[in-house]
């Protein structure tokens, strides 16, 4: 489909107004990883997250080589992995929908010089709560296993309590042409005190991969402390975390993230190696992250 709200040039690709969620015009890729240009938040229109491992096709892992493209999947994909983007947001019990709320001013910045993808937007509630927003993302080209996200919230009329909720998801399907089934076995879930994980392993190989996170969050630019809620389910890890705003006020959640492979790692230091890195990303912090990574892109 042709997006006419998309503008490109050597530096930049940018689309101003709304579109659809899923695009690969916007997709970032460290040579480990790539993950296309998918929202953070939740989504219920159209939408196809795309987390890969890069350089390795479907094929190659999952041992399958019949695989249809109905649902965007061919067997000269890359491998799906579980989607690590996610943050949830909620003003009160109102959950941010891009596909329901009124949006305005939307506008996604692919900066093909530092590797960084930005978001803004204003979005309008049904009950007429309006927020600014400002989300950042980028994989580590200094750290090929690490994916950051600064996602920003500022209340324009909202008074009550401000939500994340930054997961791992691993509920993830494979079209084939004999039927729909799950890429993946999903051998472990852990939400520990500070760091979730997901560990999984394709249905017909050997082949493991362990995603972790951890995070920060600030108001008005100062760390706070608060005990989250745990997310521990069968497919989902991670964390619910919120507190009270008022008019004028801006949370920020840094959202840390490793994702290891079995190719690159034991199996049996995988889940307390994706761990130890997740938390070693938070503890350089996001601008030490970031400087490291475009130290590395002004190399290329």
């Amino acid at each position: 489909m042709l997006n006419n709200n998309l503008q490109t040039d050597p530096e930049y690709i940018v689309e101003e107004g709304l579109t659809v969620d899923s695009t690969t015009d916007f997709s970032l890729d460290n040579g480990q990883i790539k993950q296309t240009g998918n929202f953070e938040e939740y989504y219920s229109g159209e939408t196809l997250p795309g987390a890969y491992l890069s350089g390795m096709t479907l094929s190659e892992i999952t041992g399958q080589q019949n695989l249809t493209s109905g649902k965007g999947i061919s067997n000269e994909n890359f491998v799906n992995t579980p989607d690590w983007i996610g943050i949830t947001v909620q003003l009160n019990e109102e959950k941010l929908d891009l596909a329901v709320w009124e949006v305005l001013n939307f506008k996604r910045v692919l900066n093909r010089h530092e590797g960084i993808l930005e978001r803004t937007f204003e979005a309008i509630s049904l009950k007429g709560h309006h927020i600014r927003v400002i989300v950042k993302r980028f994989l580590s080209m200094a750290q090929t296993e690490v994916g950051a996200i600064s996602y920003s919230i500022k209340s324009l009329n909202f008074v009550g309590r401000i939500s994340f909720m930054p997961v791992i998801d691993g509920d993830l399907m494979l079209a084939t042409e004999q039927a729909i089934e799950p890429v993946w076995n999903v051998l472990q879930t852990k939400t520990q005190h500070d760091v979730a994980h997901l560990w999984t392993q394709t249905r017909h190989t050997d082949f493991h991969i362990c995603t972790a996170l951890t995070y920060e969050i600030y108001k008005n630019n100062e760390l706070l402390n608060l005990i989250p809620i745990k997310i521990e389910k069968e497919k989902i890890a991670g964390f619910s975390v919120g507190t009270d705003v008022k008019t004028g006020d801006t949370l920020r959640l840094n959202k840390y993230t490793a994702i290891l492979n079995s190719l690159n790692h034991s199996r049996k230091e995988l889940t307390e190696q994706a761990c130890k890195l997740a938390r070693e990303a938070k503890q350089k912090g996001w601008n030490k992250l970031v400087e490291e990574h475009l130290g590395e892109m002004k190399k290329e």
